[in-house]
């Protein structure tokens, strides 16, 4: 009568052991699985924000944006190609005559804080500079300046501003661009981007270049 008991007890620890052993095994794994996730990289994800920016004033619209920059205070600066590459019902308060009472191109250059709203707008033909036909790049260097390229046909000079569209500075001049070793002029500038530690603008122009894209520095002081 005894035998049988020994027997049953020998085989219930012998399964109570194995069960033992199956929970540390599982929780071996587990703890390998999370120290590996931990130890991963996550690939961030992005998703478009169809709320963002908001809308502008004055029933206001952009047109081809064609140009992006983000200054130190994550305002992100963007410059667009407006009218031009508007519809007429989507500038018809500016058609002569008026076609509509809605709507009209932005300014061609806008600043939008984290939330959406316009915090600088301004931009265009003005006293002392030579506005670009079409704009292309834009740069908000170290020192809150805004740095304007062009790249329409006769475009050869870049522009700089402050932050409230004040100008500071023009290099090269709107339709002298006498080729690629020209070392005044431009040839319609596609980037700009400036050195804080030399106080340098480097600029690329390959638009207009005849023999291959090129770099360009001038003293950005």
């Amino acid at each position: 009568m005894i035998k049988p008991v020994q027997q049953r007890t020998f085989v219930y620890g012998a399964a109570l052991a194995l069960a033992i052993g199956c929970v540390g095994a599982g929780l071996s794994v587990l703890h390998g699985t999370a120290t590996a996730q931990q130890s991963m990289v996550e690939i961030p994800i992005f998703e478009v924000d169809p709320l963002w920016p908001k809308p502008l004033p004055e029933e206001a619209l952009l047109g081809m944006t064609i140009g992006v920059s983000v200054d130190d205070q994550d305002n992100v600066w963007i410059v667009h190609r407006g009218a031009s590459t508007l519809s007429n019902n989507e500038k018809g308060s500016t058609l002569n005559p008026p076609v509509s009472a809605c709507c009209k191109s932005a300014p061609p250059v806008i600043a939008f804080n984290q939330a959406g709203d316009v915090v600088h707008a301004w931009g265009g033909p003005g006293q002392g500079y030579e506005w670009p036909e079409s704009m292309h790049g834009v740069h908000v260097d170290n020192k809150g300046n805004v740095w304007l390229g062009g790249n329409g046909a006769k475009d050869s000079q870049v522009l700089k501003f402050t932050k409230d569209g004040k100008f500071l500075m023009q290099s090269g001049h709107y339709g002298k661009n006498a080729g690629s070793n020209d070392p005044e002029n431009f040839g319609r500038v596609a980037q700009i981007t400036v050195d804080p530690k030399t106080n340098e603008a480097y600029v690329a122009d390959g638009y207009h270049a005849t023999r291959e894209l090129k770099q360009r520095k001038l003293s950005a002081r």
